[in-house]
């Protein structure tokens, strides 16, 4: 194997970590956007929002079991080539002819057929891309969601930049490069990946099934995983209905843009800290200061306070969360045999996914009839109420 494509597997991970983060980036702030400025209706942008969150539910376990069994590279690469191709068709719907809202909507959600599969698969890669290059994988994790941290960082930026320069279709075009770039570096990669054993009769489906039966029955991983699809989907409503609706309604993008490259910047920053953080903090505590902290710098912007404010305090809120992402990775390296963590990471993303769609659907509605202030609260006020318990649960010291 060529000695120095193998000490280069982590490099060329990150090409493709952070190349997809930033057009998901793009993507983030211009769908909404566009939604927004095409119907003038939170609740459609809350509705596809929701949409959008459905087939990753489906997709991740299914695409977990196939890391496992055929491959990651592989997964990772045919998932950004799809999503390369998903994000062409808003442009040529919009030369071709106008887009309207069933089309934005069919659009957004093919492109969310594909792209869990490829963060699944990347997150699968870090232990073979570590080792390939000589890397602490404790290390290798706070890199890789650093970098992907901040690509999130940057795509907003981008995308506010091309929204005002070229409009939504510019960002569009530029999210497809950046996925077919992500595929081209995972297909260069040269790592020795680990494959299941599996046994020569299981099929599929008791394969998928063997992930689930690994997860229930490692009771503080199940918890952990439970917590974080509940932050995740009080959270999601706020970065995807809440905020956009805000910055639409006083006709400020690029204060979007700031707001979501600021929550990306303190991301980048927590993720990067996390080795130094592992070496000196177990676990539960860790997890305790992430949640209690980012919760803290996130409860002012109820306020809906100026954009420089908000900045800041988004900021902080990446910040204090940073860290988390990697330290998921850890646990489950520490829990799971290598052979079997797809298919784990694809059911933990499958109710990662689960949990938005209601919250998105309820903040639309809530934003139409009591206003957004009043929405904001009430959400914050659960988040709140949310960190508390997961910060008290003695299950998760076992982690």
């Amino acid at each position: 194997m060529n000695e120095k494509l193998q000490r280069s597997a982590f490099a060329r991970l990150q090409v493709a970590n952070l190349s997809s983060g930033v057009a998901n980036g793009v993507v983030m702030i211009t769908v909404p956007w566009l939604v927004l400025e095409r119907t003038g209706s939170p609740a459609r942008a809350g509705l596809l929002a929701a949409l959008v969150s459905l087939p990753g539910i489906f997709v991740s376990p299914i695409v977990g079991g196939l890391i496992d069994r055929v491959g990651r590279r592989a997964v990772s690469a045919l998932s950004d080539v799809l999503s390369c191709l998903s994000v062409l068709l808003f442009v040529i719907g919009e030369v071709v002819t106008e887009l309207t809202y069933i089309w934005i909507a069919l659009f957004a959600v093919l492109g969310a057929v594909f792209d869990p599969a490829g963060y699944t698969a990347r997150k699968a890669l870090i232990p073979n891309a570590a080792a390939s290059s000589g890397m602490d994988v404790e290390k290798a994790n706070g890199r890789h969601e650093g970098f992907f941290a901040i690509g999130w960082m940057l795509g907003p930026a981008i995308g506010a930049w091309c929204i005002e320069a070229g409009g939504p279709t510019l960002a569009f075009a530029v999210t497809s490069g950046m996925f077919l770039l992500a595929a081209f570096a995972v297909r260069s990669m040269r790592v020795r990946e680990q494959h299941g054993e599996h046994n020569e009769h299981e099929n599929f489906a008791q394969s998928l099934r063997g992930g689930w039966q690994l997860l229930r029955t490692d009771r503080p991983l199940l918890i952990f995983t439970l917590g974080l699809t509940v932050m995740g989907g009080l959270y999601m409503p706020i970065d995807t209905v809440i905020w956009p609706t805000h910055f639409e309604s006083i006709d400020n993008a690029a204060g979007l843009g700031a707001v979501m490259s600021a929550v990306a910047l303190g991301v980048v920053i927590g993720a990067f800290a996390y080795g130094r953080l592992a070496r000196r903090f177990s676990t539960p505590p860790l997890l305790r200061v992430i949640v209690v902290m980012s919760t803290a710098a996130l409860l002012p912007m109820g306020f809906l306070p100026g954009t420089l404010v908000f900045v800041l305090l988004a900021f902080l809120t990446g910040l204090a969360w940073g860290p988390f992402n990697p330290l998921w990775n850890t646990v489950v390296q520490r829990r799971v045999p290598t052979a079997s963590q797809g298919r784990v990471y694809g059911l933990q993303i499958s109710l990662v996914y689960a949990a938005p769609p209601v919250g998105q659907l309820l903040v639309g509605w809530g934003i139409e009839s009591i206003g957004l202030r009043g929405t904001f609260s009430i959400v914050l006020g659960l988040f709140a109420l949310t960190a508390a318990t997961i910060a008290s649960l003695r299950s998760l010291s076992k982690l």
